[in-house]
């Protein structure tokens, strides 16, 4: 259990999540997903495509059926054609298994929402629907034919909430309950089986799936997505197949429902899904020891256990009240927050001075309403900022579904936040070494990290240079789009077909556009900042990346180096101590040229590829995207530029 919390067990843990109509388990293979799952691969993926349909605003979107949608870590099945790209996916509680649904067309995905995820009768809500209309958003069972291989499913399924992509103790608690949950249930005489579903398309489509060793039950246990009630992590939900029975024989009570170890609301056809409580004694075919590990993981509810510590530490929270805070536009805003007390020795902060003792870290948030945490990165001080009381500021962009950055925007000053830290970033002067140049692109917020990257790399010496490449949604976020004209209109400023060039003076700046023209004016020359705005049609294209890149001179080959290895960084995770060895072979060239992105995950996966989670970490992944194209065409850029991202 992390240090500074407790599990708790008085909560009502009932109703935290809505009921659904059927679940659709999405088999990707993977054990970790972004925070919203349809967003992976630039949206190209099953889970996107039927919220895309069944979402809010979707072609069969129905508040009466609801249909829910989760990622799970288990594999596909093969397809007969290994070519072929498919996504295999469970029904529950129909207990169906759709073994192939080919990723070149979307016709699949519409056969397996006509065919089996659409109700059979529309509630009487919709009564007064045109009959039209009523037909299009009733199943049909004509499409079940165009899905091949459909089958029956026969295996005890246990699905445990382990998304840390979403909720870091989520990846925490999930693979250590599913680590148990197939112990225990292999003690208990069940088959536990990881490997894909092997589907014979020779057999008849109504085959039940019974796992490979006859006589035995048979039982999988996986990992899923996010599906409700935050702060209750570990959440596990088991499915029992129609059918199975009990010790001794005789069919089970629960056959053909689901349990859900942490709230009663999953319903299982017209059957109601019970709490364990409630089971029948001669129903606990599984073990007790069992639903013992499941209440574990859905009791591991995280609050704040009572602390000494009244200053900013990295193990308890600590209350900081918001003393300003400076509007942008309607979702984003920079906010300034104070401690209660004052501390003479900032933690951040090399003793004795007003220097950053990091040249890239970030605090965290608490959400306290649903006990979830979000790193953010305070700004770099301006010039005669008095931030002696330990205050700090950060820039802020309220983001559809993000439940830590609408929780922000909504407070107002005096109110409190918690924040916990400092945490160490990249050490990017380290990775520097004796090399002069930094080239920063960033999305949206993105851009804070940047801002502090180019203040310790400037200030470390005068022949250094950074280019930071800033991508916006709206010019809004650098200038106020109001006021009187002048002999130079603001909105000249973004008239041109590129990105444009950042100078010290920036007309009716942000808040942001203030801090950004204060950095060009102190630095001059060997700070360059671009600026593209997506509403204006400008973004940074590959030309935009190659030209940036191009003054980047030779670096020697670091092959074993945990700093300059770029191989060595695919496993490894953002945060880090500063206190890694530098193993290059001696000379006065060591260090790399950087190059860094960080935004939100689609922005980095585009110009960088994507972050990789790895036993509940989420690590840097190989370098793909634009940087990876670059990278191929002129090998010599994978040798002088370290890619880094956020």
């Amino acid at each position: 259990m992390p240090k500074g919390f407790d599990i708790d067990f008085k909560s009502n843990l009932n109703g935290a999540i809505p009921g659904y109509a059927e679940q659709v388990l999405v088999c990707t293979g993977r054990d970790d997903w972004p925070s919203r799952i349809e967003d992976e691969f630039d949206g190209d993926n099953l889970a996107a495509d039927l919220k895309e349909l069944f979402g809010r605003g979707g072609r069969y979107s129905d508040p009466f059926h609801h249909i829910s949608v989760v990622n799970s870590s288990f594999p596909s099945s093969v397809p007969p054609r290994p070519e072929l790209h498919c996504t295999s996916a469970y029904l529950l509680p129909s207990f169906k298994y759709i073994p192939f649904l080919p990723r070149i067309s979307f016709d699949s995905v519409e056969a397996l929402a006509k065919g089996f995820l659409l109700p059979e009768k529309l509630h009487s809500a919709h009564d007064g629907l045109s009959p039209i209309h009523r037909d299009r958003l009733t199943r049909k069972a004509a499409y079940q034919g165009l899905l091949p291989g459909v089958r029956d499913v026969g295996d005890v399924l246990v699905l445990i909430c382990g998304h840390g992509g979403r909720d870091a103790r989520c990846g925490i608690m999930g693979p250590v309950l599913r680590d148990e949950f197939e112990e225990k249930l292999a003690r208990e005489d069940f088959n536990v089986l990881t490997s894909p579903v092997e589907v014979d398309l020779t057999i008849g489509d109504a085959a039940g799936m019974e796992g490979a060793v006859p006589r035995k039950n048979v039982a999988r246990v996986g990992l899923i997505s996010h599906i409700g009630g935050h702060k209750f992590a570990g959440n596990v939900i088991v499915y029992i197949p129609p059918g199975h029975e009990v010790r001794g024989g005789g069919p089970h009570p629960l056959a053909g429902c689901g349990i859900c170890q942490s709230y009663a609301s999953v319903p299982a056809r017209s059957k109601r899904c019970h709490h364990t409580t409630h089971a029948h004694r001669e129903a606990r075919v599984l073990a007790s020891t069992l639903i013992g590990i499941g209440l574990i993981g859905t009791a591991s509810y995280y609050v704040l256990a009572p602390t000494s510590h009244k200053s900013l530490n990295r193990d308890t929270f600590i209350p900081y009240t918001i003393t300003s805070r400076q509007p942008i536009s309607p979702t984003s805003v920079v906010f300034t927050v104070s401690p209660h007390g004052s501390d003479p020795s900032l933690p951040y902060l090399l003793p004795n001075s007003k220097t950053s003792k990091y040249p890239l870290w970030s605090v965290e948030f608490k959400q306290p309403e649903v006990q979830i945490a979000r790193h953010y990165t305070p700004l770099p001080p301006t010039d005669g900022e008095n931030t002696e009381d330990g205050s700090l500021s950060f820039y802020l962009r309220a983001v559809g579904g993000g439940e830590m950055s609408n929780y922000l925007n909504k407070l107002s000053v005096g109110q409190d936040v918690y924040l916990r830290g400092p945490h160490a970033g990249f050490d990017v002067l380290q990775r520097l070494g004796e090399q002069k140049n930094v080239v920063f692109l960033a999305g949206g917020t993105g851009v804070v990290p940047g801002m502090q990257v180019a203040t310790a790399v400037l200030e470390r010496g005068t022949a250094s240079s950074v280019k930071l490449l800033w991508a916006v949604r709206r010019r809004e976020e650098l200038q106020r789009c109001c006021g009187q004209s002048s002999a130079t209109p603001w909105w000249k400023f973004f008239s041109a077909a590129a990105p444009i060039e950042l100078s010290a003076e920036v007309e009716q700046p942000s808040a942001m556009g203030k801090r950004l023209a204060q950095m060009k004016a102190k630095y001059g020359e060997r700070l360059s900042i671009r600026v593209a705005v997506d509403e204006e049609r400008v973004k940074f294209t590959e030309k935009d990346m190659e030209d940036a890149l191009a003054a980047g001179g030779p670096t020697l080959s670091s092959p074993g180096c945990q700093l300059h290895d770029q191989r060595l960084h695919v496993q490894a995770s953002e945060f880090e101590e500063l206190s890694a060895e530098c193993h290059c072979a001696a000379g006065n060239d060591s260090g790399k040229n950087l190059l860094m992105v960080s935004g939100p995950a689609g922005f980095v996966a585009h110009y960088a590829g994507d972050k990789a989670w790895l036993g509940g970490v989420l690590t840097q992944g190989a370098v793909g995207g634009v940087a990876g194209m670059l990278q191929r065409r002129n090998p010599t850029l994978a040798n002088d530029w370290l890619v880094l991202k956020l």
